[in-house]
């Protein structure tokens, strides 16, 4: 694993203490908890559920916000809340510190989390074609690896890492160890100065991909560091990488959930 750049780090002003109204938390019997939000009844909107998975600093203000423009749309969405047991993030305050995080989270614990939450999405109408992953950062990791297990209707991936520098207990199997097993058409947002993520990767990825001839679409943003969609972080965020990311995101998960390009 590579070690995380100094402008990396999570703000820690940013954490989301979920007290906001219309966000519900959910617990599972298995352990595993999330944030749901409902959208206002629209007659017009195809059901459909999106699972949304944060990147190493959890559930902060700007994953809600994603939430929030999905669930405007019409969608309900599920935030999948990493640390729920523990009842907060892990410290963060240095790249030393992110990477020891980004370690000890143990991928068979978070797929499992995810198991529950697509098993309580069925017992609530939606089935797995009506659900969509989008995961950032090692939430993109985790939409690559849950879309290789369960056969949802498509999965989002912005910069997830795609490779191990080792297995571990923790980490068994990595991405692209999985990229020819995918059960569900996938997106994926790059940009070309990530350092975490490399073109050899990327071009690793394709590479299986296209040999199982997977659906997938990906995209490199040039100018675009990791992390180049969040808006709270000046350095890195990338507003025309981050527009353009985003409308695609969403014409996937419209096409994919609900059978057509518009906004319902």
């Amino acid at each position: 694993m590579r070690p995380f750049p100094q402008h990396l780090r999570p703000m820690n002003e940013e954490r989301h203490t979920m007290n906001s109204g219309g966000i519900e938390r959910i617990s599972f019997p298995g352990g595993a908890s999330c944030h749901l939000l409902r959208p206002v009844q629209d007659t017009q909107a195809v059901p459909a559920l999106v699972v949304m998975l944060a990147a190493i600093a959890g559930v902060n203000d700007y994953v809600v916000t994603r939430a929030k423009n999905l669930c405007a749309e019409g969608y309900t969405v599920a935030v999948l809340d990493y640390f729920g047991r523990e009842g907060a993030v892990p410290d963060l305050s240095t790249p030393q510190r992110i990477g020891e995080a980004v370690a000890a989270l143990d991928d068979r614990r978070v797929l499992g989390d995810l198991g529950e939450i697509l098993e309580w999405a069925r017992s609530e109408g939606f089935p797995l074609s009506k659900v969509g992953l989008l995961g950032f950062c090692i939430g993109g990791t985790y939409a690559v690896l849950a879309g290789a297990q369960h056969a949802v209707g498509c999965a989002v991936d912005y910069y997830g890492q795609l490779s191990y520098a080792a297995r571990s207990e923790r980490k068994p199997v990595a991405p692209v160890d999985v990229a020819d097993s995918l059960k569900a058409p996938l997106l994926c947002h790059y940009g070309d100065w990530d350092r975490l993520v490399s073109r050899e990767e990327i071009d690793g990825l394709t590479g299986r991909l296209r040999t199982a001839q997977k659906p997938y679409e990906l995209f490199i943003y040039n100018g675009a560091p990791h992390a180049f969609d969040e808006w709270f972080r000046p350095a890195i965020f990338r507003p025309a990488a981050s527009s353009a990311a985003w409308q695609r995101t969403r014409i996937f998960l419209n096409w994919h959930l609900r059978g057509h390009l518009g906004a319902h």
